[in-house]
């Protein structure tokens, strides 16, 4: 089995991990800014710009809760707070995404899934905020020998 090609820099692959997501929440706001203007319905080119948009943060969410966060805990203790702030948040994101995901699939008011998806994004935004402060963070605190045990972590993940 050939393995996918993985950049040799944990840090940059969490951050280049947003830019991926990124794009797909801009996808997914231009459908949900004609669905504002009211030229479009809820339909299926939405709901699986959102299972995927699911798909790509529920991984990423993933690699940080199994690779950075407890890294995090071991060798940089000090940030601890962040990091709970941030385990905090995915769950608030994940939420807000999966109820975004259900009212698209059951065709509920336009209004409050407008509504749901506005505080999606904030709290996504807010989010990535953080955690690029976190990670510029241990990106300049971080030794070659921790860099390496880091990519140990995120990379089977």
């Amino acid at each position: 089995m050939v393995r996918p090609l993985v950049d040799p820099d944990p840090v940059a692959s969490l951050v280049h991990d947003h830019s991926s997501i990124n794009r797909q929440l801009l996808e997914l706001g231009r459908h949900m800014e004609a669905l504002r203007a009211e030229t479009a319905q809820a339909s299926p080119p939405i709901i699986a710009v959102l299972q995927q948009l699911r798909e790509e943060l529920f991984l990423h969410f993933a690699r940080e809760e199994e690779g950075l966060f407890p890294f995090v805990a071991s060798e940089f203790p000090d940030f601890s707070w962040q990091v709970q702030s941030m385990a905090a948040a995915h769950d608030g994101i994940c939420g807000g995404l999966s109820r975004l995901l259900h009212m698209l699939i059951t065709n509920s008011d336009s209004s409050t899934i407008l509504a749901v998806f506005d505080r999606f994004t904030k709290a996504y935004g807010d989010h990535s905020r953080a955690e690029a402060q976190l990670l510029a963070s241990i990106d300049a605190a971080v030794t070659p020998e921790q860099r390496a045990a880091l990519a140990a972590l995120v990379d089977g993940l």
